[in-house]
C-alpha cells in the first residue's frame, strides 16, 4: 500500500510538472497586415507570419489574425470563439485592429469611442477570465507621405485604443507611433519598395505585371514590423510584458 502510495504520489508530480512546463502560447488576432498568406501571394506576408522567429521554442505563436476583419466582424463571425475556448492561464492574445474599423460597411465599421472600445474590451475581458494577458497594438501605419514625412491614417483609432489601455491596465505596444518612426528613419523610397507590396513587373513570379499596395507588406517588411513588436517587448516597463520578453530570443 505505502508503495502504492509513493507510486501514485510520484505519478501526479510527473503529471504537474508536465502540466507546468507546457509552452505558453501567444494568440494574434487582426487583419490582413498581421495574417498568414499562402506562398502563392509570396512575397506578401503579415507581421504575424513572422513573429515566431523572434522568439524561443517555449512560446508558441498561433497567428489566427484574418483578412479584411474589424474588431467588430473578428467577433461576430464567430472567429474569437474558438480562440477563446482554447486560451489557457499564462498564454497572451495580441489584438490589433483599425484597418478595417474606419471601413463604412456595416459589418465592419466601428466608432473609436464607443464601440471600437466595446469590442476590444470583449476580448481584453474574455482572455482575463481565462487567465490569458490580452496586448493591445494599435494598427501599424500605412505607406502614406506628404511634405517629406508619414501621414497619419488611422483617425483617433490609436488614441481610443491608448485611453482604452489606460483605463483597463491593458499592456499596450504602440505599433502606430513606432512603425511611422520606422518609416520615417528609413525614408519614403525604401519604405515604398522594400517594406510595402509595390513591385515592379518581373520581380517576382506572382506578380508578372508588377503590385501596387501601400497597405500590406512584402517579407522584408514583416520581419521589420515583427522586429517593432518584439523590440517594444523588450524594451516595456510593464510587468506582464517584462513577462513575456523572457522568451525572447
Amino acid at each position: 500500500m505505502n508503495l502504492f502510495k509513493k507510486t501514485l504520489t510520484l505519478l501526479t508530480a510527473l503529471v504537474s510538472m508536465a502540466v507546468g512546463a507546457r509552452a505558453a502560447t501567444a494568440y494574434l488576432i487582426g487583419d490582413s497586415t498581421v495574417s498568414v498568406y499562402s506562398s502563392t501571394y509570396f512575397p506578401r506576408m503579415g507581421w504575424g507570419q513572422v513573429f515566431q522567429n523572434s522568439f524561443k521554442s517555449t512560446l508558441v505563436v498561433s497567428d489566427k489574425a484574418l483578412s479584411g476583419r474589424s474588431s467588430k466582424s473578428f467577433y461576430d463571425e464567430g472567429a474569437w470563439t474558438p480562440i477563446k475556448s482554447a486560451l489557457k492561464s499564462g498564454d497572451y492574445v495580441f489584438i490589433q485592429f483599425g484597418h478595417n474599423d474606419e471601413k463604412t460597411a456595416t459589418n465592419l465599421h466601428t466608432d473609436p469611442y464607443t464601440t471600437y472600445q466595446q469590442y476590444l474590451t470583449i476580448y481584453i475581458n474574455d482572455a482575463r477570465a481565462k487567465g490569458a494577458i490580452p496586448i493591445l497594438v494599435t494598427p501599424v501605419e500605412r505607406n502614406s507621405w506628404s511634405g517629406g514625412v508619414v501621414k497619419a491614417t488611422h483617425g483617433t483609432y490609436p488614441a481610443a485604443m491608448r485611453a482604452l489601455a489606460a483605463s483597463k491596465g491593458t499592456p499596450l505596444i504602440d505599433l502606430t507611433a513606432g512603425s511611422t518612426a520606422k518609416y520615417n528613419s528609413q525614408g519614403q523610397t525604401y519604405t515604398t519598395y522594400s517594406i510595402f507590396m509595390n513591385l515592379t513587373a518581373g520581380q517576382y513570379p506572382n506578380y508578372p505585371s508588377g503590385n501596387t499596395d501601400n497597405t500590406h507588406f512584402q517579407q522584408n517588411g514583416a520581419n521589420i514590423i515583427a522586429s517593432l513588436v518584439a523590440g517594444a517587448v523588450r524594451s516595456s516597463s510593464n510587468a506582464q510584458l517584462k513577462v513575456l520578453a523572457g522568451y525572447l530570443k
